[in-house]
């Protein structure tokens, strides 16, 4: 993330509205349920919506979200690059370089910027076309600015490439998870079969109302801190711990327990490989496994099979509000192999993890340099 704050003074700082033209009176919004499915890019505030069967632009441009972007936490991204035939909803602002500045520069700049002094409105943050005008930007001579956009380039390549390392490992571990047991729609193997409530003692999930955040505390975990066989420690919000103890009669997650997204995006499960003291929001599960009958390792790789996965989209209810019941998740049908079977797996599973344990550190550390270099990039000591 940088700020208009350190930015330096080597090169000049000009207004985003000087050094470039907004084109927002061309763009479009067309709700999902009217489009018309087609080969164009349909891109909002935080990146591709879906497709549509006709176009607005079709050159290199800039998207800047104006509503509904990570304004709160910028490193996930507030502007992006387009190309192309695309179609553009009005939750971002479209912008061209003016002559003289670099389309790729401008956007590094814009990317992970902390936007929150041009931002208006408290329930939802809006960046207006005024406020996105004043935006601070360093301005080097144009081939220093190609300069650096290529340094950064290499290093976002460095950290995309540790990226797909780890997300190959993950699906080397789903494709031997099918290999050892056979595909679960079929169970060519023969193992025994059950549901989801016949090896877990119980489902619960936090307290139906809305929590009061602190500033410290106990982590509190939503469903975006669940993914596919992992847990996110990231963009974290806290409750107070007199809050926590409330969640925790309810429910409280120690290592072993499962935890499964039943709101909003549904179906996702990821161990707790933690003895850190935490709650979670109502929209996630937390599964008690019953470890006479199945390991946790091998219980959420079970559910993240698209088997399962598909189980559990046709019990998630509604469409505005998501949400796959307590009661009808235990229902999700599955086979259940031996314990030593199961161990197998394991055993595997945790000589995986080590080298994706590498990866990941790695990434971090990629991760930092490339916020290093943006930040010495825009400040003028790179």
């Amino acid at each position: 993330m940088i700020s208009r704050n350190s930015l330096g003074n080597i090169y000049p700082i000009k207004k985003l509205g000087d050094v470039a033209d907004f084109l927002d009176s061309r763009r479009k919004p067309v709700k999902e349920c009217d489009r018309i499915i087609g080969p164009y890019p349909y891109y909002g505030a935080n990146g591709l919506q879906g497709w549509i069967n006709d176009f607005l632009f079709d050159e290199n441009l800039i998207l800047l979200a104006e509503d509904g972007g990570h304004f709160d936490n910028p490193d996930r991204g507030v502007a992006y690059k387009i190309s192309g035939k695309t179609w553009v909803n009005n939750h971002a602002h479209v912008i061209k370089p003016k002559e003289g500045v670099d389309l790729d520069y401008l956007c590094r700049v814009l990317e992970n910027y902390d936007l929150t002094p041009w931002i208006t409105g408290t329930t939802r943050g809006k960046l207006t076309k005024g406020g996105a005008s004043e935006i601070l930007i360093p301005l080097p001579p144009l081939s220093e600015q190609r300069r650096i956009a290529s340094i950064l380039d290499q290093a976002d390549e460095l950290r995309q490439k540790r990226q797909q390392a780890i997300e190959k490992l993950d699906q080397l571990l789903q494709a031997t998870f099918i290999d050892m047991f056979g595909d679960p729609a079929s169970n060519p193997k023969g193992w025994n079969l059950g549901k989801l409530g016949d090896v877990i003692h119980s489902a619960k999930d936090g307290p139906h109302v809305s929590p009061n955040y602190s500033e410290t505390g106990i982590p509190f975990l939503s469903t975006r801190h669940v993914r596919a066989g992992k847990i996110v420690w990231d963009d974290l919000k806290f409750i107070t711990e007199e809050d926590a103890q409330i969640h925790w009669k309810k429910c409280k997650p120690t290592r072993g327990d499962l935890l499964y997204t039943k709101g909003g995006t549904t179906g996702l499960a990821a161990v707790v490989d933690t003895d850190l003291d935490f709650a979670v929001w109502v929209h996630v599960a937390l599964l008690k496994t019953n470890h006479d009958k199945v390991r946790s390792e091998w219980l959420v790789s079970m559910l993240n099979t698209q088997y399962c996965y598909e189980q559990s989209q046709r019990y998630t209810h509604g469409i505005a509000n998501r949400d796959l019941g307590l009661k009808r998740m235990v229902n999700i049908e599955m086979y259940i192999p031996s314990l030593d079977e199961q161990d197998k797996f394991v055993n595997f599973k945790n000589k995986l993890m080590k080298s994706n344990l590498l990866f990941e550190n790695s990434n971090s550390y990629f991760e930092q340099l490339f916020k290093s270099l943006q930040n010495q990039a825009f400040n003028g000591t790179l």
